[in-house]
């Protein structure tokens, strides 16, 4: 793994985008790509990664190359230019770089073939045009091959960093989401008990000993005496170094790294705790940012390796660089916010179908929670806004009804507010209507007393027949259930008859 790595860094920078972990919903999505099924690549995530890591350790093969890449320029690297020392490298590296480039070409045949099948069987699967390797000269790997494979690897790993960060960031909408909607399915009391629970593990997680900047000197001599158990000697930056070098090759890897990190990740996210209160998937995105803070403060030459060269010049030969022992602590990720308010809406639009400013889950009245329909405020006429009264000749024919008994608005105010078990009992009885309702409801029957109505069978079926009111003084509610009960009472007779 180390050889690889040394190619511009830009293969290691593949090892900063691990595994995120499972989302709440379950993983993204991936797209199918070239080269089969993720178990079938390596750590890189990408279709080509194979070839790329064989052409990195051929290359590396060579002394002559190998130097050129430990002194190169990282510019120099990502744009390709370090291609034009190929011709360099001796004859049998050529000839395997030869090799490599005909068996990938040859795959590359093979799934073309089977993207074409698919395609003439119904399938909807697109061939791209592989752009990591010169496919105009399909004999001998050239310079153009080379430097088409690191642009081309160097594009795509910033893609895949990219795609890590906005991964976690919609996990941890998901996140919020479902505890939202978790919420917001309980009563009253049992929501305030859970909020209550989720208060008190949030207090717990961030109760944690201060933690250390990362690559500071008091992170690591927190890690010679916890870790190394040299707690009896003097920080040495040399052996300390030598320490953590696991595979003794001069140079710490994104791994080795990564243990050095362990402690201070321990102070906040225990694996013993439950996820509500120490994320798995949260200490991970941690690692990410304190890993790649520490190579931004080391790594000069940005080739994702720290050789003893830079990590001396960063500490000082004795530990005393003034940039080393200064130790300005660490936000964890609960201190830097991940997404906004305008992120989480358009993830509920784009993930549940949620339209901005309406249902986003935030927690509503217990009557909805109750699930009760909720009827629109009226305003002063009783009329609720931006709607269509359902039976405006009966205001304009009978206005004396309000004027004449005022009593009934404030003796019986519930009368104008409905009460709750009637909404549950008959929602289809409520005063108010769409215009979409109005126009699929059934006729409005007149009729004169004492003649019978005629009713057709759908019509009995559908039962939805409104009668017309005939008795002043009362409210719309009490009109409405003396209607269905002369209906009732209407079709009972017919059946009988």
């Amino acid at each position: 793994m180390g050889s690889v790595m040394l190619l511009a860094g830009v293969l290691v920078s593949l090892l900063m985008c691990p595994s995120l972990g499972k989302p709440i919903k379950g993983p993204p999505h991936r797209k199918p790509v070239e080269g089969g099924s993720p178990e079938n690549r390596l750590d890189t995530d990408l279709p080509y990664d194979q070839y790329l890591r064989e052409v990195v350790e051929v290359l590396e093969s060579d002394p002559g190359f190998r130097k050129k890449l430990e002194t190169a320029n990282i510019s120099d690297i990502k744009n390709g230019n370090i291609a034009m020392h190929l011709e360099m490298v001796n004859h049998t590296v050529r000839t395997r770089l030869d090799e490599l480039k005909r068996r990938e070409l040859a795959r590359l045949q093979t799934l073309a073939r089977a993207e074409m099948q698919a395609k003439t069987q119904g399938g909807t699967r697109k061939f791209e045009i592989p752009s990591h390797l010169d496919l105009v000269n399909p004999h001998s790997f050239e310079m153009e091959d080379l430097k088409k494979l690191i642009i081309q690897t160097t594009s795509d790993l910033e893609e895949l960093d990219k795609k890590r960060k906005e991964e976690f960031k919609e996990y941890e909408m998901e996140k919020e989401f479902e505890k939202k909607k978790h919420l917001n399915e309980l009563s009253e009391e049992e929501r305030k008990k859970e909020e209550a629970r989720l208060e008190e593990l949030k207090k717990k997680h961030a109760d944690h000993p201060k933690l250390n900047h990362p690559a500071s000197k008091d992170q690591f001599e927190e890690v010679w005496d916890k870790v190394d158990h040299l707690e009896e000697q003097d920080f040495d930056p040399k052996t300390f170094f030598f320490k953590h070098d696991l595979n003794g090759d001069f140079e710490w890897s994104v791994e080795e790294v990564d243990a050095v990190l362990q402690l201070e990740l321990d102070k906040v996210y225990d694996a013993r705790n439950s996820p509500d209160e120490d994320d798995p998937v949260e200490r991970q995105e941690e690692m990410n940012r304190m890993r790649q803070h520490v190579f931004e403060e080391i790594d000069k030459n940005k080739d994702y390796r720290i050789s003893l060269g830079e990590f001396l010049n960063y500490t000082g030969k004795k530990g005393d660089e003034s940039e080393f022992k200064k130790d300005e602590g660490w936000d964890t990720i609960e201190n830097e916010p991940v997404f906004s308010e305008e992120d989480y809406q358009k993830f509920l639009e784009s993930h549940h179908g949620v339209a901005e400013g309406g249902k986003d889950l935030k927690f509503q009245s217990e009557q909805i929670r109750g699930q009760v329909h909720h009827v629109p405020p009226q305003d002063q006429q009783g009329q609720a806004p931006n709607q269509q009264p359902r039976h405006p000749k009966h205001q304009q024919q009978h206005p004396e009804h309000q004027q004449q008994h005022p009593e009934h608005q404030q003796q019986h105010p519930e009368h104008q507010q409905q009460q709750p078990e009637h909404q549950q009992q008959h929602p289809e009885h409520q005063e108010q209507f769409s215009q979409q309702e109005l126009q699929r409801a059934p006729q409005v029957i007149e009729h004169q007393p004492g003649q019978r109505p005629q009713f057709s069978q759908q019509e009995q079926q559908q039962a939805h027949v409104v009668a017309k009111p005939e008795v002043a003084g009362q409210t719309e509610t009490e009109k409405m259930q003396q209607q269905i009960k002369e209906l009732q009472e209407k079709l009972n007779q017919r059946s009988h008859h």
